[in-house]
């Protein structure tokens, strides 16, 4: 499995297009392609950025797009997956949809002074623990067990609480012989 970190802040849509762009990795003699499977993690902290991450989402035909917020004490995991163009469980965006409403103060990362950033968003390490758990238990999920029985957490690093969204069942419809 290959992993890619930037070191750096990705505040350009293209850019970020095309880093989640899938490679092809296998051909077979009949000519389809299989193409690599996209985990990207919106670890960022501001709501430009994951406007920016909800786009490339939609633009995207497959994409598992992970994001994580949380303020002082409280925040929330979200798991959204598209496969072949279908959105099969929405993004951050489309459960807290208040998110892609801009606001004036809400900047990118390089748009911030070191000042601004240090008291803009204060934040617990142990929210910020809880946060990467969700994210893991995500990750965890897809790659070892293979299935999504979760769709969002919410969490509380004061009372100590992490709250699933359970994925229900799809309805199984038999064919009758």
């Amino acid at each position: 499995m290959e992993v890619e970190y930037i070191p750096r802040f990705i505040e350009n849509e293209d850019e970020l297009l095309e880093l989640v762009k899938p490679d092809v990795y296998n051909q077979s003699p009949y000519g389809q392609k299989e193409y690599d499977k996209v985990i990207l993690i919106g670890a960022v902290d501001n709501n430009r950025s994951r406007q920016i991450c909800n786009e490339v989402f939609k633009k995207s035909k497959d994409l598992v797009y992970i994001d994580s917020g949380n303020g002082e004490s409280t925040g929330q995991a979200v798991c959204g997956v598209k496969q072949k163009g279908r959105t099969t469980y929405k993004p951050v965006c489309g459960v807290y949809p208040d998110i892609l409403v801009s606001e004036e103060s809400d900047k990118l990362p390089t748009e911030m002074s070191c000042a601004e950033r240090s008291v803009s968003a204060p934040q617990s390490v142990t929210a910020n623990l809880m946060a990467a758990t969700a994210i893991t238990a995500f990750v965890y999920n897809l790659l070892i067990l293979g299935e999504l029985k979760t769709r969002s957490v919410t969490f509380s690093a004061k009372q100590i609480i992490m709250r699933a969204d359970i994925v229900k069942p799809r309805k199984v419809i038999k064919e009758v012989a």
